[in-house]
């Protein structure tokens, strides 16, 4: 009677084991963390701006070219330091010959939208402008220190804000759109806006190869994610 309990006792810890190794195999697969890699990407394209309201005629965009370059911290924060040259041009009345050009330095903060490739960004920071153009009048303020002929030379601090799409073609090249406002004041004049404008540009990521995860078994597998870099979980076995 015995004996025919200690062997009942083994079979069912052998068929327990059995039983537990066989769910064992069939759990899901676990991924390790996935970690952020800082990354330096640059960028060109164009830009259409209203320049320097205080002189200028308001509403009329003129072509710049710009050129940047941004520091990723985070999947949602960036550093960019930005340079716009704008084309020579006239604004009738008042000026001819117009020269500028425009630095930036700006934080960017990002947002994915949904699952797709697509970010949505908003910006913020600071901006030195340089701007000079030649005098024909009549004056669009009706300044009467003005004469034919004077050159007319401008600079000042001014302050960022703006918002922008990113979408991202491959893993490491990107299109950007941007509409950005510049904020400054003139000889302490009220604090308003100076120059308005539009973005599109390309911009390329230097970025490694991409990291492969290490599953329980050791195997390296590829995680599912979009070019964001946003992990999305593997869905279990079975289900």
């Amino acid at each position: 009677m015995r004996k025919t309990l200690l062997t009942q006792f083994v079979l069912m810890l052998m068929l327990g084991a059995g039983i537990a190794q066989t769910e064992k195999k069939s759990s899901p697969t676990k991924l390790s963390p996935a970690s952020f890699d800082r990354y330096l990407s640059i960028g060109g394209g164009t830009s259409w701006s209203v320049i320097n309201n205080r002189k200028e005629t308001r509403g009329q965009y003129k072509m710049g070219f710009n050129g940047h370059a941004a520091w990723h911290t985070s999947p949602w924060f960036s550093v960019s330091a930005d340079y716009t040259w704008f084309l020579p041009h006239h604004s009738s009345p008042a000026f001819n010959d117009i020269k500028s050009w425009n630095s930036e330095l700006n934080g960017n903060l990002s947002m994915a939208i949904g699952q797709s490739d697509l970010l949505f960004k908003t910006m913020f920071g600071l901006s030195y402008m340089e701007w000079e153009g030649t005098y024909v009048g009549p004056s669009l303020n009706d300044n009467n220190k003005y004469y034919y002929g004077l050159l007319v030379e401008q600079s000042w601090v001014g302050a960022n804000l703006g918002c922008g799409l990113s979408y991202s073609i491959n893993r490491n090249l990107a299109a950007t759109f941007d509409y950005r406002l510049r904020f400054a004041s003139e000889k302490r004049d009220l604090f308003s806006i100076s120059d308005t404008g539009f973005f599109l540009s390309l911009d390329w990521k230097f970025r490694g190869p991409e990291n492969l995860e290490t599953d329980q078994t050791g195997k390296k597998r590829k995680p599912a994610k979009n070019r964001h870099g946003r992990i999305y979980k593997w869905l279990k076995r079975g289900v």
